[in-house]
């Protein structure tokens, strides 16, 4: 997994965070809050405040940019929802 190696790096991942949540496209597993992205602060010139991002919501911005670069396998051709391929 690439980490960010600068602080618009890591903006970039949370705002993409932020806007996962907010369509519906974060999907989060089973026992895992998602209370740790609603602490998370803007400064008052709209800058993300770094002292409000706590270790998961760190990993949940790092670990959604990194399942992006993992290619998807060659899947066989599935039926579509009215039963022909």
């Amino acid at each position: 997994m690439n980490i960010p190696l600068t602080r618009s790096e890591f903006e970039h991942r949370l705002h993409l965070l932020e806007n996962h949540s907010k369509t519906g496209r974060l999907m989060l597993v089973e026992g895992v809050s998602g209370e740790s992205l609603l602490k998370v602060r803007r400064l008052p010139n709209g800058r993300i405040d770094f002292l409000s991002v706590d270790e998961t919501a760190r990993l949940q911005a790092n670990m959604m940019e990194w399942v992006k670069s993992i290619p998807m396998p060659n899947m066989p051709n599935m039926p579509n929802d009215e039963g022909t391929p």
